[in-house]
């Protein structure tokens, strides 16, 4: 799929588009950082589209925009779950995880073994 030129009104259609593709990526991904690589995303294709054939360019760009983040999260989640770690925290034991201070085992013993 190659790159079509982007005019003025092109521009100015995904431009009035943003405010909306960006909350809703937003709320889809829970982060600004994300919503916003998706709208550039979105951008992306609809310079590679054939906007002449596109009836209703909002609706268009909302479609495309939802689907990069679906996209995204169904990646993330299979990410997680192929990655081999544990998805929950392991057990925890009867034993502080916190680091004593020195000298600390002659004023206290420790219920742990170790």
């Amino acid at each position: 799929m190659g790159a079509m030129p982007v005019g003025a009104h092109e521009v100015e259609v995904f431009e009035a588009a943003r405010p909306r593709l960006e909350a809703i990526a937003y709320r889809l991904l829970g982060s600004a950082a994300d919503a916003e690589d998706a709208v550039q995303d979105t951008f992306l294709r609809w310079q590679a589209a054939g906007r002449e054939l596109i009836g209703t360019p909002g609706a268009w760009l909302t479609k495309v925009l939802t689907n990069i983040c679906l996209n995204r999260l169904t990646s993330a989640r299979a990410r997680r779950e192929t990655s081999g770690s544990p998805s929950r925290s392991p057990p925890r034991t009867g034993c502080s995880a916190r680091p004593r201070p020195p000298n600390s085992a002659s004023r206290s013993r420790s219920r742990c073994s170790r």
